[in-house]
């Protein structure tokens, strides 16, 4: 099946976002890193957004456990990154926050397909034998 404009799309923006997101995770921060709920609604809401992102760039369109470690591993090696800089450190509250963000993508996709709201998931196949359907 071809890629559509929208999932090709959806995965540059997704591409870039990771890289500008790498980028700021990366630089000197300036102030405390002290426990600040600001900055934990900042890594949940990045997350959220990277998940929805990662469902638009998927086809056909779904969001599988693989996608979600998948975005858990690229977080906890952004703090294992930042554990390495003498400007930033691990923060394993920022790893919480960033499931946060996506378990609610997650659970936010979910409840749009249980109100029937059309490619939020794909059809699932439903021949008696498992297999594709032809008519």
């Amino acid at each position: 099946m071809p890629t559509s404009l929208y999932t090709h799309t959806t995965r540059v923006v997704l591409a870039l976002s990771l890289v500008i997101i790498t980028i700021l995770s990366l630089v000197p921060v300036r102030g405390s890193l002290a426990v600040d709920i600001w900055d934990k609604a900042q890594h949940a809401g990045a997350y959220l957004y990277l998940t929805l992102l990662v469902w638009g760039a998927s086809s056909p369109r779904g969001l599988t456990l693989r996608h979600a470690a998948l975005l858990m591993a690229y977080g906890i090696g952004i703090e294992g990154a930042q554990a390495c800089l003498p400007w930033r450190s691990f923060s394993v509250l920022d790893m919480v926050a960033n499931a946060s963000g996506i378990a609610t993508g997650g659970a936010l996709l979910g409840l749009l397909h249980a109100a029937g709201v059309p490619g939020v998931f794909p059809a699932k196949d439903k021949s008696p034998t498992g297999g594709p359907t032809h008519q």
